[in-house]
C-alpha cells in the first residue's frame, strides 16, 4: 500500500494513534527514560522529559509511517462505511418487501370482504324473493283451502287416536 499524506486523519486513526502512544511507551525499552536523562544530564528534568516524549512520538510516527497504519485505517473505515451502506440498502429492501406483503395482504382482505358482501347480498335477494313468493301464495284461495283440510285431518286424527 502506498502512503497518502493528503488523506485527512479519521477519528479512528487519531484514537489509535493516542492509544498506541500510551502503549508504546512501555515497549520502547531500547532507549529508556534513564538513557535520555544520562545523555542529556545538563538539561533540566522537564527538558529531559520533553525530549523523551518527543523521541517516543517520533518513533511512533516513524513506525506508523513505515507500516502505513493511516492508510490501512482509512481503508478499513471506508470498507466499514460501504458495509454500513450495504446494510442500509438491505434494510430498505426488507422494508420494501414488508410493505409489498402488507399491501398484498390488505388487497386479499378487501377481495375476501367484497366476496362476502356479494354473497350476503345474494342471500338477501334470495330471501326477499322467497318472502315475496310466500306472500303471493297466501293470497291464493287454494292455500286457505289446503290449511283447512290440514286442520280437519288433524282433528280427525286426534279423535281416532283418542278412541
Amino acid at each position: 500500500m502506498a502512503h497518502h499524506t493528503n488523506l485527512p486523519m479519521s477519528s479512528r486513526h487519531l484514537n489509535l494513534k493516542k492509544s498506541f502512544k500510551l502503549g508504546i511507551r512501555s515497549l520502547l525499552t531500547a532507549f529508556s527514560k534513564e538513557d535520555v536523562h544520562k545523555a542529556f544530564s545538563t538539561f533540566t528534568d522537564a527538558e529531559r522529559d520533553s525530549l523523551y516524549c518527543i523521541f517516543i512520538q517520533e518513533e511512533f510516527e516513524s513506525i506508523c509511517h513505515e507500516t502505513e497504519v493511516g492508510t490501512a485505517l482509512n481503508m478499513v473505515e471506508h470498507l466499514v462505511e460501504e458495509h454500513n451502506l450495504d446494510i442500509l440498502s438491505s434494510d430498505k429492501t426488507n422494508i420494501e418487501d414488508i410493505r409489498e406483503k402488507i399491501t398484498k395482504a390488505k388487497k386479499d382482505e378487501i377481495q375476501h370482504l367484497t366476496s362476502l358482501l356479494l354473497w350476503a347480498e345474494e342471500q338477501n335477494d334470495n330471501m326477499k324473493a322467497r318472502i315475496k313468493s310466500l306472500k303471493e301464495r297466501r293470497n291464493f284461495p287454494v292455500t286457505a283451502d289446503a290449511v283447512e283440510k290440514l286442520r280437519s285431518w288433524n282433528e280427525n286424527y286426534e279423535r281416532y287416536n283418542s278412541n
